[in-house]
């Protein structure tokens, strides 16, 4: 009876092998067969046209071998991004899906419009990552996308990856679509994305787009987010480059006016804290305070760093230049009527009842708020001279 048992077992485990072997191999074949009917976006880009609609363009790269151009362009016309997406499947073989999606593409017209109904939709398709970035392009994008490149590609991947090692360089705040629609819906702070321009042949990051809620208003360069990042004590890598003046040093300027008067420095944070206080609550007083830990990594300027009170002497005037440029980005961001930093936030939770706050409200908040600056940095140690 024993050994009948096992002989059964042994059997039963077989067909049970074989049943799993041949389930997955038609799973197997049914998964290639939707791949082979489907084709995959990889950037997709909106413009505004004159007549009020709106032009999708997407790229997707083409699986057939025997094909002479390894990228696959399709570009319709429509009111919503639901209707583009229709009519372009009327122009391909494949059913086009979403899913592979990486970077979505908005021209400099349609966002100053609003982008909010188009990106609502995007944001609702279950097929598309949330962690799909967005970002703004300075003219069109189906000129953009269309231009025969001659190094980039598959155009959707090259601008992914461009982006995103500038956002792990932390060159850039991240933008993604989930980023974007928490900045939109929250109280108190805007949101923004990567503006993308293109020179000839090349494709560059020209610095960050500005929304009041879902419009383009203005850009800042990727200089003046570090400084945002800075305010929250969330930069922890890279690198900025400003100056301090020469006569510090004990240095004489050859001539005044010039370029000669000023020491540039470049240098990366280690690590970096901050605390934002309402001090004052109308008018709106913030004091901004920073600590942060810096390697000096190039200094036009043959200085002894060695010297302790050298190195005091650079380490005030460099907190006394952040502070300044800090103001001024601030300042900046008043003039834009926008608030990416999320003064408004902080304000409303620091007022008991002040919840309800609006938005309309908090804009007033920030725009005739004023801001101190307490920056304390400390050089760990020094790179280059020139």
């Amino acid at each position: 009876m024993l050994s009948d048992r096992k002989h059964w077992m042994r059997l039963s485990n077989r067909l049970l092998a074989v049943w799993c072997s041949g389930f997955l191999i038609l799973a197997g074949c049914t998964d290639r067969q939707i791949f082979d009917e489907t084709g995959l976006a990889t950037a997709v880009g909106y413009d505004l046209l004159k007549d009020g609609n709106i032009r999708g363009t997407a790229i997707m790269p083409s699986i057939n071998p025997e094909a002479k151009e390894k990228i696959q362009l399709f570009s319709a016309t429509g009111e919503t991004s639901k209707g583009i997406r229709d009519r372009i499947n009327l122009q391909s073989d494949k059913k086009v899906l979403g899913g592979q999606i990486r970077v979505t593409l908005y021209s400099e017209n349609l966002a100053k419009r609003g982008l909010g109904s188009i990106v609502d939709t995007l944001y609702r398709d279950s097929s598309i990552s949330s962690r799909v970035y967005l970002c703004l392009f300075e003219g069109e994008t189906y000129d953009m996308l269309t231009y025969p490149y001659s190094e980039e590609g598959n155009i959707g991947i090259y601008l992914y990856r461009m982006i995103e090692q500038n956002i792990e360089g932390e060159k850039i705040p991240s933008s993604t679509m989930h980023e974007f629609f928490r900045a939109y819906y929250d109280k108190g702070i805007d949101p923004i994305m990567p503006y993308i321009a293109r020179k000839g042949n090349e494709l560059q990051i020209k610095g960050i787009a500005l929304f009041r809620g879902d419009r383009y208003v203005g850009w800042i360069t990727p200089k003046e987010a570090f400084l945002i990042k800075l305010m929250h004590g969330k930069f922890s890598i890279g690198s900025y480059d400003t100056s301090v003046p020469a006569h510090i040093f004990g240095e004489e300027p050859k001539s005044h006016g010039s370029k000669k008067d000023r020491v540039q420095l470049v240098f990366d944070t280690i690590s970096s804290t901050s605390k934002i206080d309402l001090t004052q609550v109308s008018p709106p007083v913030f004091d901004i305070h920073i600590r942060f830990h810096a390697r000096i990594l190039e200094l036009t300027l043959p200085l002894k760093l060695e010297n302790a009170k050298l190195m005091k002497i650079m380490e005030n005037a460099l907190e006394k230049e952040i502070e300044k440029e800090l103001q001024k980005v601030v300042s900046k961001l008043q003039g834009f009527d926008v608030d990416p930093a999320g003064f408004g936030m902080v304000y409303r939770a620091n007022r008991r009842g002040m919840v309800n706050m609006t938005q309309a409200e908090l804009r007033k908040v920030f725009k005739e708020a004023r801001f101190r600056f307490h920056v304390k940095s400390t050089i760990i140690r020094n790179g280059v001279m020139d």
